[in-house]
């Protein structure tokens, strides 16, 4: 029930920041079977969290995005590789990726 508190009031970003660092800790070696086990209990309840959030806006998008005929628009767009940005000039407005 407190993991639930602890979840309606976080941002994806706060989740995400509690993940990394859950992980890094694990990564450690420094914890305990019964610390780690706690740890990585915690780290898959924000990781569950975090999908949902991520499907949730997934669903919203699609719902902005849908055209007058009730059809998803979708758009091929250039991706920078080393860095996961739009390409110069690319206009993502009104597209689904």
């Amino acid at each position: 029930m407190e993991a639930k508190k602890k979840n309606s009031a976080m941002t994806f970003e706060d989740a995400m920041d509690e993940l990394e660092t859950i992980a890094l800790k694990l990564e450690s070696g420094t914890l305990g079977l019964d610390e780690s086990i706690k740890e990585f209990e915690r780290g898959m309840a924000l990781a569950k969290f975090c999908h949902e959030k991520l499907e949730e806006a997934e669903r919203k998008i699609e719902i902005l995005q849908k055209g007058e005929d009730g059809k998803v628009k979708s758009k091929k767009v250039a991706v920078k590789q080393e860095t996961g940005e739009l390409e110069e000039g690319e206009e993502l407005q009104g597209t689904l990726l």
